[in-house]
């Protein structure tokens, strides 16, 4: 792999910068907020629902707000979006540091940092195409991964430490400082973005309207749409109840996160880092595909961890199931990347790459209803076992199934 055309790239160097910072601070408050919520509520069910309504804004806004940045500077609207994200985090740390923090307070300021995002997601993946050449793809993504999981690593890895020795509000000043970090540097970057006229001229409903049937008329993009919508949905029982799993199934604290956190990065490293070979070796629709049996076996290997009593083996259990995963679900996204910028023309990018967001999480916010609704009766090991179940199931109805030859396209 040759990175030396990217790494003499200003622009995009800055923009990989504010993406390294910004994950660096966000891998810290992701354990933050986690831990906070489940602290605050003391509910394993009012966590399920603050994760619901964090992706709420994804599902609902975001195609309309790939379709709001179509013809504006991407660069301009990113800055905007960290600012006022920083602005949020950084209120959230001062009512914890006043000890004035509630449920609330918490589920109201991850909604509104959800909405920031839906306008900087759709502008990250539309510009990077501005600042570099096709034949620099592959290796642009692999890059980004990589230097995206060694971010998550660290942040990840000093996240549980912080917030243990340093306090809840230390580890949110972070990711506050890292918000205003990226709009310091995406700032510098210098930009020519040009609008077609047809862009310029439409609405913004009109401009979704042409991005959903852009979708729809490419095969791959829509089959690639339903494989993450169904993927992230049967995540949702991890992502929104893994404090309370970690508390009660484990007896453990934040620690245990931040070994499931640095174990994922490290994976997720690896596999950004092998995506390229990969890609030579195995076909488009393998490693896409591959994600559903990947997601089985991290709950599987989640479940056989509890029932170690040496706590140094289960720790070790729980760190390898988190590697192997990070690997192969690292592999799978970097494709999907390369796979949106090489099948979208370049005006459709930010209403597709919204799209494909937004699809991908459309489940999310009822899966976590249901979870929180499930959560009161029943245990999160065995909505684990049930989820990994399911997922069993579909892998192979994925893999038998002729119309996934598309992904091969």
């Amino acid at each position: 792999m040759n990175y030396s055309s990217l790494l003499k790239n200003r622009n995009y160097i800055l923009l990989q910068g504010a993406n390294l910072i910004n994950r660096l601070g966000d891998s810290i408050d992701a354990i933050a907020l986690s831990w906070l919520v489940y602290e605050v509520s003391d509910s394993a069910a009012i966590a399920a629902i603050n994760y619901c309504l964090n992706y709420l804004p994804t599902v609902i806004l975001q195609p309309l707000m790939g379709a709001f940045v179509a013809d504006k500077s991407k660069q301009k609207i990113m800055v905007i979006a960290d600012s006022a994200r920083a602005i949020i985090i950084t209120t959230l740390a001062f009512c914890v540091l006043f000890d004035v923090i509630n449920t609330s307070m918490v589920i109201i300021a991850t909604f509104l940092m959800s909405c920031f995002e839906t306008l900087r997601l759709p502008s990250a993946s539309a510009i990077v195409p501005l600042l570099i050449k096709p034949e620099d793809y592959k290796n642009a993504s692999s890059l980004s991964s990589s230097l995206s999981r060694i971010a998550e690593l660290v942040g990840q890895g000093i996240g549980g430490v912080i917030v243990g020795f340093l306090g809840m509000s230390f580890a949110i000043f972070i990711d506050a400082a890292s918000f205003v970090l990226s709009a310091v540097l995406l700032s510098f970057m210098k930009v020519k973005e040009t609008f077609s006229k047809d862009t310029k001229d439409s609405s913004i409903l009109a401009n979704f309207k042409e991005g959903l049937s852009y979708v729809r008329a490419n095969p791959i993009l829509t089959y690639i749409c339903i494989i993450a919508c169904l993927a992230n949905m049967l995540l949702v029982p991890f992502n929104a109840l893994q404090s309370a799993f970690v508390s009660t199934y484990y007896q453990g604290n934040a620690t245990y996160l931040s070994y499931m956190g640095v174990a994922l990065s490290l994976g997720s490293l690896l596999g950004a880092v092998v995506f390229p070979s990969l890609s030579k070796h195995l076909s488009n629709k393998t490693l896409i595909l591959i994600i559903f049996p990947t997601c089985a076996f991290f709950y599987f290997g989640l479940l056989l961890a509890g029932m170690i009593p040496l706590k140094t083996l289960s720790i070790l259990i729980i760190v390898i199931t988190n590697f192997t995963t990070g690997i192969l679900v690292a592999s799978s996204n970097a494709l999907i990347s390369v796979i949106l910028m090489l099948k979208t023309k370049q005006n459709y990018l930010s209403r597709v790459g919204a799209l494909l967001n937004a699809t991908s999480q459309a489940l999310v916010p009822i899966a976590s209803l249901v979870i929180s609704l499930l959560a009161n009766a029943i245990s999160c090991d065995k909505l684990f076992l049930l989820s990994a179940i399911i997922i069993v199931v579909l892998s192979i109805s994925f893999f038998l199934s002729k119309r996934s030859e598309v992904l091969n396209a």
